[in-house]
């Protein structure tokens, strides 16, 4: 039986199959020989449709649900494709539509096998949307490795620099959390009474809740998620993977990967490890503490070292991951808030930080920040969205991660006061940082790499769209974060319930 939830028309519950089937269509299209570009555009737009459709249910009546009734694993077969949208969920499915959209924008329609290559894109934007709307833990894990094998390909083939070797280190990495993280799900399900064990989520969260854990457990279950979770967003010490990957990924590859992928780690925290190891999260927070404080701190130096513009976004961009555990450890509503918000703001700078520097690539032969000079003077607009992009990514006041960071401090204060103070630092060292990049590419007269590139700067609103789409939501979201706050509280505040 199909289930609408909470008063939802049966109608808008399938706008949630209809997120994931247009992909689908859409892959399936170029597969049989449509314009790939073309159709990956068309697509991403047409699914912001249904998308919008299941945002108006989630405002108005908190959730909406797509699937049959939750069954026990003792059945013959206990998966069940179950989908699901609430407050927590809304905004990583907005994350993804837009940076998929943005992404597939600044595409190149005249990259070497294309087909192949849109293709990938959308899988990646398929496998992240199925992966935060599945309720049944078989396709939740199982849509995030839909999407990580095209993320290795996109990669190895179209990537540059030592594009096989970072390929190949992302896929051990990645794998081998994907194997650790099978195994704490494994061992929450088990955990379960034997007569009520469930692959659906919810389901499972509420028995937890009624039946704890014991604490024992907890510990070694927390333990296995937070490796899992934290090798998928590239927490100290398990980053290795993450800058040289992005910095030899495709601009769209990154955007999708460091934008939306990367976030499915920290979902999966909010979602599952929160909620039902409680326990075991509160007593291993001292060591999340060390290794968000090597990743603010450790990575924040080594992004000084940087004269690559693609190396600086990608140490950057594991950087920041540091903040948001510092929420996630908080102990607080407004501290989950400001985690979720920062997730989304992040997801976003960086997606236009990897667009603008794919753009700056693919126009003057160079990412060196020492060739870039004169960048404002020959190429405005370029400069002016890599200023965009470098302002979000230091927390300046009025755009999404700022108003993330000062939740994350005044929220995890009471709780974690050196920790907050070792973000804070993070801040200073990300802005030395940016800054002087943005600096050197600034002033100066124009370097040979601009002088003989007479289309360094974006033409015209067909180039310019897809930055900025990611800029409106920058500061949409900076400026009324209730926008994410209001719908995610009542699920913020049901996963610190004790």
């Amino acid at each position: 039986m199909v289930v609408a939830g909470r008063g939802c028309s049966m109608t808008l519950s399938y706008s949630l199959p209809c997120i994931l089937g247009l992909p689908l269509l859409g892959v399936v299209a170029i597969a049989l020989g449509a314009p790939p570009r073309r159709t990956a555009l068309w697509v991403s737009i047409l699914n912001c449709v249904p998308a919008f459709l299941a945002f108006g249910v989630v405002l108005r009546q908190g959730e909406i649900l797509y699937g049959p009734e939750a069954t026990s694993i003792r059945e013959v077969f206990p998966v069940q494709f179950r989908l699901a949208m609430d407050g927590l969920s809304l905004p990583l499915v907005l994350l993804t539509l837009v940076v998929t959209l943005a992404a597939i924008g600044v595409a190149r329609a005249d990259v070497k096998r294309a087909k192949e290559y849109f293709l990938c894109l959308l899988l990646v934007g398929l496998g992240a949307l199925g992966a935060f709307l599945s309720v049944d833990l078989f396709y939740f894990f199982s849509f995030h490795e839909v999407a990580l094998i095209p993320s290795f390909l996109l990669i190895g083939i179209w990537g540059q620099g030592d594009r096989t070797g970072a390929a190949w280190r992302m896929t051990l990495y990645l794998m081998l959390g994907s194997l650790i993280l099978l195994l704490g799900l494994i061992g929450l399900v088990w955990s379960a009474p034997e007569a009520a064990r469930t692959l659906d989520w919810r389901v499972l969260s509420e028995t937890l809740r009624a039946n704890p854990i014991r604490a024992e457990n907890q510990y070694w279950l927390a333990a296995l998620l937070l490796v899992g979770f934290g090798t998928l967003v590239s927490l100290v010490p398990f980053h290795s993977w993450a800058p040289g990957g992005y910095a030899s990924a495709p601009a769209p590859a990154a955007m999708l990967h460091a934008g939306v992928l990367k976030k499915f780690g920290l979902y999966g925290l909010l979602r599952l490890a929160l909620p039902m190891t409680p326990l075991g999260w509160k007593e291993i927070s001292w060591v999340v503490g060390l290794m968000l404080a090597a990743n603010i701190l450790y990575l924040g130096f080594a992004s000084l070292a940087q004269r690559d513009l693609r190396w600086l976004l990608g140490f950057s961009s594991a950087m920041h991951m540091g903040t948001v555990f510092l929420g996630l450890i908080g102990g607080t509503v407004l501290g989950l808030g400001g985690a979720l918000v920062l997730i989304i703001g992040h997801g976003l700078s960086a997606a236009l930080g990897f667009a603008v520097t794919g753009e700056i690539g693919n126009r003057t032969g160079t990412t060196w920040m020492q060739d870039l000079g004169g960048l404002a003077q020959r190429a405005p607009k370029l400069w002016f969205y890599l200023l965009v992009a470098g302002m979000a990514s230091i927390g300046l006041p009025g755009m999404a991660n700022f108003a993330g960071e000062i939740m994350i401090f005044f929220g995890s204060w009471s709780a974690h006061p050196f920790l907050v103070v070792a973000a804070a630092w993070g801040v200073v060292l990300s802005s030395i940082a940016m800054l002087r990049a943005i600096r050197s590419i600034s002033t100066g007269a124009c370097s040979t790499a601009l002088v003989t590139h007479e289309t360094a700067d974006l033409k015209g609103a067909k180039d310019v769209w897809p930055f900025a789409l990611l800029t409106f939501f920058l500061f949409a979201i900076g400026l009324i974060p209730n926008l994410i706050l209001g719908p995610a509280r009542p699920v913020l505040e049901r996963i610190l319930q004790p």
